[in-house]
């Protein structure tokens, strides 16, 4: 064996690349097969091989049967879909099993045709509190009812079979009222929660209003993606001193119109004082503008805004103009905001519907913004004048999104020029990704003045409609020489392969 193989982080940092799961903050890939049997086939090569493999082959473990099956054979069958232990065990019995066991790290469950019987669940909860699975740090089931709707006990003593280093929760309220119950125990059992999600479907969003705030008191997260949140929660979590991330959909309607959560305010030094990263889905914009009152001088950096499809053509065009009134964030680097409203609505009535500039104009005053996202129903009526405002406001710019969601069923009035394109490059030298609509009715026969930038920027055509294909790549082939086209049309594919060529000609 080559001497390199005698390092041992050498060997971790090969073997991790061979990982079968992609892990998210709250979920799990699916697992790649082959690279599970290529794991597999390093721990049978050698001793030196076999613990880091087994390391990474554990790591994400999907449900306790594959565990299970570590027993021994005599002890243990498979008779109508359910595992049972048919012997009584003892800790020798589980030795290989917890071997393994302790090497998982993020407890996942997608779907498996084979129950846990209520014998095997007996025999699992009589070894010692977190003996099963002592390391596991991540709690996300991807599939919450298939794991714990056939034994609603199995889901109880999660918090005796796991161990306290638990800091990852994700639990999705989609099934019977005991889910939600078990929440105060996990607050009490998992003393280092940092990431939280909790989710619910609109049918039992009751049952988060029930349970969630008290289970959020309980707590002190770094991330947090809930719903169903009220006053006394609201005003927990602006206190936490590490809370870095919130993701909130606002439910209750008593608390929309009211002054930052609550009767009485906290003071801009002492709410979210660590918070960098705030996302608000909303149905009218009331809550989303008193609760951004209190950022003022705040850390934040990152800040998305989503309107529901209750919001109406009022409280939508009511939400941007407040937000550079009622929040004043000079960190602010990445701005998402999405509008969503009833489509039957904006069919029946598309100009109501359609954003001037002049509702853009109010969120021009974020200077910093490298990040800045736009999206509505029908889109925006821009011009020429319009992108160059936006160059000019926002010269640290990266990344441009500015989207109608039913175009092209419904296309606003106006759209920029390719002329835009070359004004944006000029004006933010940072720029890498543009999402834009353009008109290319008219095609300017001359180059701009001065040119666009020659490094790489990526256009997204989004559903511009194409005229005079040739003209238009003699257009940006002599302004934009770095010009790339991404586009799931085949038009637009052609003009940039148009483009490729007339660029590699130039050169030659």
């Amino acid at each position: 064996m080559h001497r390199c193989w005698e390092i041992a982080e050498l060997v971790h940092l090969v073997f991790n690349e061979l990982d079968p799961y992609i892990p998210g903050i709250f979920y799990v890939t699916h697992p790649l097969r082959m690279n599970a049997i290529a794991l597999c086939r390093l721990a049978q090569t050698c001793r030196r091989f076999s613990d880091p493999a087994l390391d990474v082959l554990w790591r994400v473990n999907e449900g306790f049967i594959s565990l299970l099956r570590c027993l021994p054979s005599h002890a243990w069958e498979i008779r109508e879909g359910r595992f049972i232990v048919v012997s009584p065990l003892d800790l020798e019995d589980w030795a290989r099993c917890l071997d393994h066991s302790k090497r998982v790290k993020i407890f996942s469950y997608r779907g498996d045709p084979i129950i846990v019987d209520s014998s095997a669940l007996e025999s699992m909860i009589s070894l010692p509190p977190g003996t099963l699975l002592p390391n596991v740090t991540a709690l996300t089931p991807q599939n919450w009812n298939f794991l714990f709707n056939q034994d609603r006990a199995l889901f109880s003593y999660l918090t005796l079979l796991l161990g306290p280093r638990v800091d990852n929760v994700s639990v999705f309220l989609d099934g019977p009222t005991f889910r939600s119950s078990a929440l105060l125990s996990f607050a009490s059992h998992f003393r280092c929660l940092e990431h939280v999600h909790i989710g619910a479907p609109p049918t039992q969003q009751q049952i988060a209003l029930k349970c969630v705030p008290s289970f959020i008191t309980l707590i002190a997260p770094r991330t947090l993606d809930v719903l169903g949140l009220n006053h006394q929660a609201y005003r927990h979590i602006s206190s936490l001193s590490n809370l870095v991330t919130l993701t909130s959909k606002v439910t209750i309607g008593n608390i929309i119109a009211m002054p930052f959560p609550g009767p009485s305010r906290p003071s801009p030094e002492t709410a979210f004082p660590a918070l960098r990263e705030l996302q608000l889905t909303v149905s009218i914009p009331y809550f989303a503008i008193n609760f951004l009152s209190v950022f003022h001088d705040a850390p934040l950096t990152t800040l998305c805004l989503s309107t529901t499809e209750e919001s109406t053509a009022e409280n939508v065009f009511a939400l941007l103009p407040a937000i550079s009134d009622a929040c004043a964030i000079c960190h602010l680097e990445t701005l998402r905001i999405f509008l969503c409203e009833d489509k039957d609505l904006v069919f029946d009535d598309p100009s109501s519907y359609t954003l001037t500039f002049e509702f853009i104009r109010h969120l021009l005053v974020y200077r910093n913004l490298h990040h800045f996202s736009l999206a509505c129903p029908v889109g925006f009526e821009l011009h020429d004048i319009s992108m160059e405002t936006i160059g000019r406001a926002l010269p640290r710019l990266k990344i441009l999104y500015v989207m109608g969601d039913l175009s092209p069923l419904v296309v606003p009035e106006s759209h920029p020029t390719l002329s835009s394109l070359v004004t944006l490059s000029q004006l933010c030298s940072r720029l890498h990704k543009v999402w834009l609509a353009v008109d290319t009715i008219s095609v300017p026969l001359v180059p701009c003045d001065s040119g666009g930038k020659t490094s790489a920027l990526t256009w997204h055509p989004l559903d511009s409609v194409l005229h005079r294909a040739t003209d238009v790549a003699k257009f940006l082939s002599a302004n934009l020489p770095g010009l790339h086209i991404r586009s799931p049309n085949q038009v637009w594919r052609e003009v940039g392969d148009l483009l490729i060529a007339r660029v590699e000609t130039a050169r030659e």
